[in-house]
């Protein structure tokens, strides 16, 4: 049987309570000790509503647990290097909330303390756990859709979702808008799906208000002629939000929302969709509940440390993206 895994929660907001929380609240062979916030009084009553013992205000008290195998890092964007590198200088196995920083400078340092420290940081990049996302980039490593020509991911959600207030909408914190928010993951997914190939040029559009923009356009070249778009906004005016992944390549495509997958066999083109192991509605849910089983098999020492290089390269793309925008121009990464 594993042994017992005990954590540490540095931020208490929105991420804390919603997502990592409850989920970890029900896995077995489990324990969160410990929450560390500045606002101690709201982290003392989060810690009593999900009953963990010991509550803190500064990072520096993780010295005085020398119990805990990991850390899950929730606070705001700029503020997750000194935690993560506090965190891994201890010893402790890292989980971080994406994106991994607000620049590839500070991404780089706290990869570079994850080698040191021979620790698994790993970026909370949930979109890789989806079932239909994994079994499509299972069809691209096969190699079973040809060459991929096209990559589409866009994620759209109605200004009911959009942060209002807060260290979301302050682009110091956040390092940006909606890009930070939802596009870092978006690309992120996209680029894993092809296997992280070199991306030379990027080019966005950015509509902002407030500082921040709350819509953006993102395309990016890669290498061998392989195009990337992103496209993520707060202001959908619909029904519902409109979360999509498309692939196209030259012997088939696929698509989420639906999950459909197509190739072109000896036969004709025929529907190759495997089947999903979780209801539909539940895919984004789950795929949190994935990205923490993934995490604890390196916890655990059930699978090889892997250092996430990828998460700078990302962070360097994302800041081209920025530049293109300001400067009217494609960028070159």
């Amino acid at each position: 049987m594993p042994r017992d895994v005990r954590v540490a929660l540095i931020g208490a907001g929105s991420a804390a309570q919603v997502v990592h929380l409850p989920i970890l609240k029900r896995l077995p062979d489990l324990e969160v000790v410990v929450i560390i916030d500045p606002q101690e009084r709201k982290a003392r009553t989060i810690a009593q509503r999900f009953d963990i013992p010991n509550v803190h205000a500064e990072i520096a008290a993780l010295s005085e647990h020398p119990e805990i195998d990991a850390v899950v890092v929730c606070t705001p964007n700029d503020d997750h290097e000194a935690p993560v590198i506090t965190a891994l200088e201890l010893g402790k196995h890292v989980l971080c909330e994406r994106p991994l920083s607000t620049t590839s400078e500070s991404a780089a340092r706290m990869i570079d303390a994850a080698r040191s420290a021979q620790r698994q940081l790993m970026v909370a990049m949930n979109e890789r756990y989806r079932y239909d996302n994994r079994a499509i980039r299972q069809f691209v490593t096969s190699g079973e859709l040809g060459d991929i020509i096209l990559v589409r991911n866009t994620w759209l959600v109605r200004p009911t979702r959009r942060p209002r207030r807060g260290w979301r909408r302050d682009r110091t914190r956040s390092g940006g808008g909606v890009v930070m928010d939802l596009g870092a993951s978006a690309l992120d997914l996209a680029w894993w799906v092809l296997g992280f190939p070199a991306i030379e040029r990027v080019s966005a559009t950015l509509h902002r208000r407030d500082g921040v923009e709350e819509t953006a356009v993102i395309m990016a070249a890669v290498a061998g002629g392989l195009s990337i778009n992103i496209e993520v906004s707060w202001e959908l005016s619909d029904a519902r939000d409109e979360h999509a992944f498309y692939l196209l390549g030259t012997r088939g495509s696929a698509r989420t929302a639906p999950f459909r997958v197509m190739a072109d066999m000896e036969t004709g083109l025929k529907d190759v969709t495997p089947p999903l192991t979780v209801d539909a509605a539940r895919l984004y849910t789950e795929s949190y509940r994935q990205e923490w089983a993934e995490f604890l098999r390196y916890v655990r020492g059930e699978k090889e440390i892997r250092v996430q290089d990828e998460q700078i390269a990302l962070m360097r793309t994302i800041e081209a993206c920025y530049r293109s925008a300001e400067e009217g121009r494609e960028v070159t990464t």
